[in-house]
């Protein structure tokens, strides 16, 4: 009888040894995991804030482009640029952009080529009546107040209705 209860007490006591160890095994690759996510998040974080600094950047360039490179009868206050498109296998096509002047649509500049570098390098296209014409020859202009702004394009193709 006594060696019956002696191998309960055993087999209770293996079984709580055996729980525990897992229990902590899995708190264990719980922490691992969180803390892996948090990893992730941090260095997602980090890319994030380079691209959209990396953005600033490009919609600088772009706009003082625009600026030094369209002239109209009214001055330009504000520009808004797009999203930069890339086309082609992995590039292969080259970068565009599309940019509106002074939040009018009329002043859409649509395709505008752009190198690796996010210099603009060939005009887009434009509406007929745009208050806007390109210059070839680079006029010496700055940023000095122009308003630079992410500009949402409304791509909305009626023709599906």
């Amino acid at each position: 009888m006594q060696r019956k209860y002696k191998l309960v007490v055993i087999v209770i006591l293996s079984l709580f040894l055996i729980g525990g160890t897992s229990m902590a095994i899995i708190k264990g690759v719980e922490h691992l995991r969180s803390e892996k996510k948090k990893r992730q998040k941090a260095e997602s974080i980090k890319e994030s804030k380079k691209e959209v600094k990396e953005q600033a950047k490009a919609r600088q360039k772009i706009t003082l482009w625009v600026v030094q490179h369209y002239e109209g009868p009214e001055p330009i206050k504000t520009i808004g640029v797009g999203k930069i498109y890339t086309s082609g296998i992995l590039g292969s096509g080259g970068k565009s952009v599309s940019v509106i002047i002074n939040d009018e649509e009329k002043n859409i500049i649509d395709g505008i080529l752009i190198g690796d570098d996010f210099n603009p390098s060939h005009p887009g296209a434009q509406v007929e009546n745009s208050d806007y014409n390109y210059v070839e020859q680079t006029m010496h202009k700055n940023l000095d107040g122009i308003e630079i702004k992410y500009w949402e394009e409304n791509n909305n193709d009626d023709s599906k209705n």
